[in-house]
């Protein structure tokens, strides 16, 4: 009877082993190429993530809902640092430099003023070196992390895009219900025998049991039923952390009433932000001439900002040098020599300032 001898048996084995090893192989190739492609999509959509909450973001300065803007903080008529909407506080001098972490009180102002008076200043930007300089002098939260010196920071001071109240009002309105924080509200209403003009702007901290008395502005019409919509004050800011994160820093209320900064990670991989600033010096809508820093006095004739984002990979990929030098907002970027085993891609938008910031509106 035939059967298999040993030859047979040999050579099986041995084509069987060569199945399995390009069996192996081919798996191996095909499970690397998938995390390749996993990595580089995650990389993808960090860098569109970030880019569409900043452009989002930027699109949104100079809302302060029914206000007319820029807003005047002080305007003896309409602005929220008029002497019978603060009373007793001190408002004179303000500081040169607009403050930057606003609402906590950390500049010996009280937060109602710092706020009021930062809504002359919609946004802030400069360099991350500028923002830890601040930091270690006591104006902003003392514990948060390092910004990355090289990126710059961007700080966004609005009202909420919904209109808030209580209960079913913010649930209509997909809103946070009214607590302990600061608010806006716009006087809708003409009576010249009350003295009110329309467009008197009020800013309080109230929560729901002072809200009726403190934010009690009319709606148009003068229709004593209709109180002027409530808008939340949102002050961001957003900034590059040196572990290479995206951070936003939001104003909230913290412990025993008390106002803080309490950072989110947006974004991360992020190693770079930098922004090019198109300002209108002649109010014709165009712009006139590119800063890489916008200085405090040029927000309310920006007509436009492009957003720079340096986006890297999570994870290093053995045998990768990125021995590039990229231009990012017109300056050469190196790749740190510690990170040049990561691939990374580099992201930029043009955003345009819709909301009325200045005369060419």
């Amino acid at each position: 009877m035939a059967g298999f001898g040993l030859v047979d048996l040999t050579i099986s084995l041995a084509l069987g082993l060569v199945i399995i090893l390009g069996v192996t192989t081919l798996f191996a190739d095909s499970s690397r190429a998938l995390t390749d492609i996993t990595r580089a999509g995650r990389q993808v959509e960090n860098s569109l993530y970030a880019m569409d909450v900043l452009a989002k973001e930027i699109a949104l300065v100079g809302y302060w809902g029914e206000a007319n803007s820029p807003v005047d903080a002080d305007d003896p008529a309409y602005g929220v640092l008029r002497e019978s909407e603060v009373v007793d506080l001190e408002t004179t001098p303000l500081p040169e430099l607009p403050p930057l972490c606003v609402g906590t009180g950390a500049t010996g102002f009280d937060p109602l003023v710092e706020l009021g008076w930062a809504m002359e200043y919609p946004m802030l930007s400069g360099s991350g070196q500028s923002f830890n300089d601040r930091r270690d002098r006591g104006e902003c939260d003392s514990a948060a992390e390092p910004v990355s010196a090289m990126s710059q920071f961007l700080a966004v001071r609005r009202a909420s895009t919904c209109a808030t109240s209580l209960g079913s009002i913010a649930t209509a309105s997909r809103c946070r219900e009214l607590d302990d924080f600061f608010y806006l509200q716009t006087n809708g209403c003409f009576d010249e025998n009350a003295g009110l003009s329309g467009g008197e702007v009020r800013l309080s901290r109230v929560d729901s049991a002072s809200a009726g008395t403190k934010l009690n502005y009319l709606a148009y019409g003068c229709d004593a039923a209709r109180l002027a919509p409530i808008y939340r004050y949102v002050s961001r800011i957003y900034y590059v952390s040196e572990r290479d994160e995206l951070v936003r820093s939001d104003l909230d209320l913290a412990a025993a009433g008390l106002m803080a900064y309490k950072e989110e990670i947006v974004a991360e991989g992020i190693e770079d932000l930098q922004f090019e600033w198109f300002i209108d010096d002649t109010g014709d809508g165009e712009y006139d001439r590119v800063e890489r820093v916008l200085a405090h006095d040029d927000v309310n004739n920006t007509v436009g900002v492009r957003i720079w984002l340096m986006v890297r990979s999570l994870a290093s990929v053995s045998g990768y040098a990125d021995s590039n030098i990229y231009s990012v907002a017109g300056q050469d970027w190196q790749v740190p020599p510690e990170k040049t085993a990561y691939p990374r891609t580099l992201q930029s938008r043009m955003v345009s300032l819709p909301n009325v910031l200045g005369r060419r509106r």
